[in-house]
């Protein structure tokens, strides 16, 4: 069988405790105030990347976030598996199918840069460190494409621009957003500055090495997990991909470091 060439994110944003309604009860899900009445836009992503590794017999599919809350060891990513295979799929896939094999959960990344840099580091992983992605499917909000796509993966990242798709959803109350990241009408308006602060914030540090980008991965990190990319130097030099060591020991790409997707 063909190595994977095609990698699919699902970005998290809640953690699925479980329950006898597999999702669409928002009481079953943890998640912060201001994300009330969006789970079933979460269970749309969920759906939209098990659908994308269906039509694709040479795709992985990496749901993407780790353990945020105290109340809970669970992952973001774990919970959104347990979802996929509590809602048998969405009919997508069916049981014992080999895509099966094909779906992981990358339990570290605390923000939107990690969700793509740890789930390009399992792909690698998957292949056996034999090979990076030749094409990146995001999944997420719509209107965070700018700060994804263009901020993250094809600026500070650096993954080539022409083999990266987006799938974008929105929560209620959200209008689409065009492809160049601006809104198409009315937003929620507290939602809209958060946007827009957040592009900032990484507009300045595309890295998130400042005080003020490690600062919230810090108070998301109750569980204390490792935010080293690499399991030890080995790997990394086996990667090929250059790092920079952060003061409190998490680590980031090293700004105009080497790049080894840009050669898959």
């Amino acid at each position: 069988m063909s190595l994977p060439n095609h990698l699919i994110i699902v970005c998290g944003h809640g953690i699925w405790k479980g329950g006898p309604k597999n999702g669409w009860d928002e009481a079953e899900w943890l998640i912060e105030s201001y994300k009330q009445g969006e789970t079933p836009t979460f269970i749309e992503h969920i759906k939209a990347g098990v659908r994308a590794l269906s039509e694709d017999k040479r795709a992985l599919l990496v749901f993407s976030g780790g353990s945020t809350r105290p109340e809970t060891r669970l992952s973001e990513a774990q919970s959104y598996h347990n979802l996929a295979i509590a809602n048998s799929y969405f009919g997508f896939l069916s049981s014992g199918d080999e895509a099966e094999s094909r779906i992981l959960a990358e339990e570290r990344a605390l923000d939107s840069y990690y969700n793509i840099v740890f789930s390009l580091i399992e792909f690698w992983r998957f292949t056996g460190h034999r090979t990076w992605p030749e094409h990146v499917t995001i999944v997420s909000h719509g209107f965070k494409r700018a700060r994804l796509v263009d901020a993250h993966c094809c600026g500070a990242i650096g993954f080539p621009p022409d083999r990266v798709a987006f799938i974008g959803i929105n929560p209620p109350g959200m209008e689409e957003v065009t492809n160049e990241g601006r809104g198409t009408g009315n937003m929620k308006a507290d939602a809209m500055r958060g946007v827009q602060l957040a592009i900032g914030q990484w507009a300045k540090d595309p890295h998130g090495v400042g005080e003020e980008l490690t600062g919230k991965r810090r108070a998301r990190n109750c569980w204390k997990v490792d935010q080293g990319m690499f399991r030890d130097y080995e790997e990394q030099s086996l990667s090929g991909v250059d790092v920079q060591v952060l003061p409190d020991g998490t680590e980031a790409l090293l700004d105009d470091g080497s790049r080894p997707w840009n050669k898959a």
